[in-house]
């Protein structure tokens, strides 16, 4: 939540109609060991997730992602209407898919994008003044203040353990798959960030 600007033109990139209040964008992409690999932040309020992943070059870390290893991210419906490989949409209902093996696809991606409500959860759960409204500033305070938050909660989640994300799915990814470990290891997605 933001507060009110001063400025009828400043406040109204920051009203998010949807939701009838004033809001800062921030999309964050969850890995399966339960941290922020990726994030873009403090965009406007009117900014949409898709505007901003690709302001956050997103798709370009992702299909550098893929081309290299082979992984997908999952995302839901809003997110880039071009067809791309290395995004697995999810939906309630896939009129793409007309075959078997296509509807099963969905019924996993949607299942899995489980884990971003679950990061998401995580992430306000442990700011519980998150929902209090940030001063509207120009200075980049508000921008630092999250980026605070993100590093906070990735500590936390890498030192205590204590996340949802991590407890279900990463044994599960370890015991199939050691590459994952490996690009981990690398960290070189992690600096991207």
């Amino acid at each position: 939540y933001l507060q009110q600007a001063g400025d009828a033109k400043i406040q109204e990139h920051f009203y998010n109609g949807w939701r009838h209040d004033h809001y800062v964008t921030n999309v964050f992409i969850f890995t399966p060991d339960g941290m922020i690999r990726l994030m873009v932040i403090n965009l406007p309020g009117d900014t949409h997730d898709s505007t901003a992943a690709h302001y956050g070059f997103f798709y370009d870390k992702l299909e550098d992602f893929f081309k290299k290893y082979g992984g997908k991210c999952v995302v839901d419906s809003a997110f880039s209407l071009a067809r791309r490989p290395y995004l697995l949409k999810s939906s309630r209902t896939d009129a793409t898919s007309e075959d078997a093996y296509g509807m099963m696809l969905n019924v996993e991606a949607t299942s899995l994008r489980q884990m971003a409500e679950w990061g998401m959860l995580g992430f306000q759960g442990f700011f519980p003044h998150m929902k209090d409204h940030l001063v509207y500033e120009e200075d980049g305070e508000c921008k630092r203040i999250i980026q605070l938050m993100v590093m906070l909660y990735n500590a936390r989640s890498r030192l205590v353990g204590i996340n949802q994300i991590k407890n279900v799915f990463y044994p599960n990814l370890v015991k199939e798959n050691h590459l994952y470990e490996e690009i981990l290891m690398q960290d070189k997605y992690i600096k991207k960030s």
